[in-house]
């Protein structure tokens, strides 16, 4: 009966040390797949801020700077200004309005494809996660239930020899040693349960906003210049910055700042978690672009 307990407690610890510790499993689907395929814009990135150099100064006086920007944005300087002008007939100014409505419309698509692809990895990065989560549970829950056996076992067990008188002394005490040694490293291995998933993005969109200042592919040319520029708000700080400044504030760390920067790497389910929620904020930062599109329209609709 002692060799008994002792195989048991035996048993018992090296399922507890073969739980402890980090354990890596890889992705079991890639991770970015269909999500920023099909968005690779034209390389002719700087064409419109030839715009910029083209505004007279009667636009300057019937426009705001927030109209300007999106109407260099829109590469439609030039279209505005014959716009604005009185002198033009009916069918010349219907002609005009419809070349910037497109341009608008053109877009505000090219926004919703990149925010739904942005919005695909945040939804991939918290379904993993909740992957994650779910074998943590799993592993928990084992090492809880193999403690609570342990406990009975030696419970039971001690009682019995007792009753029996099997064994007297310091053998009863092995045994009550061997018993709560056990039960003292499942509870500590439930206190260290971690897990990580390896997954890979080598169009890192967390990186391109962060560090670059060259437009990646996957960003629309009027999306880019407009999330970066200063010219569109009072306190001239362009939309990257103030999206920048909260995520430094917010979610980078330096343990996960390596990981978040890279081509990928090994993630915990909070990593993964704190990913997606920087998305999510880009997504929501790109959706104010729509907000100032509305407020251009407006302005294109009073003029007379």
């Amino acid at each position: 009966m002692l060799k008994f307990f002792v195989r048991f407690a035996i048993l018992c610890l090296v399922i507890n040390f073969s739980c402890v510790g980090k354990k890596i499993i890889p992705a079991p689907m890639a991770f970015q797949g269909e999500c920023l395929q099909g968005l690779d814009f034209d390389n002719r990135a700087d064409d419109f801020l030839i715009d910029s150099l083209q505004i007279s100064s009667g636009l300057k006086e019937r426009f705001d700077d927030k109209t300007l920007d999106m109407a260099i944005a829109l590469n439609v300087i030039g279209d505005l200004e014959k716009y604005a002008d009185g002198n033009l007939d009916r069918l010349e100014k219907l002609e005009l309005k419809t070349n910037i409505y497109g341009k608008i419309a053109k877009m505000e698509l090219e926004l919703h494809s990149l925010m739904s692809a942005i919005d695909c990895e945040e939804e991939k990065g918290e379904q993993i996660a909740s992957f994650l989560e779910k074998e943590l549970r799993k592993k928990e829950r084992n090492l809880t239930v193999a403690a609570i056996i342990t406990g009975a076992v030696v419970s039971v067990g001690t009682g019995i020899l007792l009753a029996t008188s099997s064994l007297q002394g310091d053998n009863l005490e092995y045994i009550a040693i061997a018993g709560g040694l056990t039960e003292v490293f499942l509870g500590i291995s439930i206190l260290r349960l971690d897990k990580q998933i390896t997954i890979n993005h080598r169009r890192n969109v967390l990186r391109d906003v962060y560090e670059s200042s060259d437009r990646p592919d996957y960003f629309p040319p009027s999306t880019w210049y407009y999330f970066n520029s200063g010219n569109n708000n009072k306190e001239g700080i362009s939309l990257k910055e103030q999206l920048i400044s909260r995520w430094e504030t917010y979610n980078m760390s330096d343990a996960s700042l390596a990981v978040l920067l890279s081509d990928g790497g090994n993630y915990s389910s909070e990593m993964l978690k704190g990913r997606s929620d920087m998305l999510d904020q880009l997504e929501s930062q790109l959706g104010l672009i729509n907000k100032d599109l509305l407020y251009f329209l407006n302005q294109i609709e009073q003029v007379n």
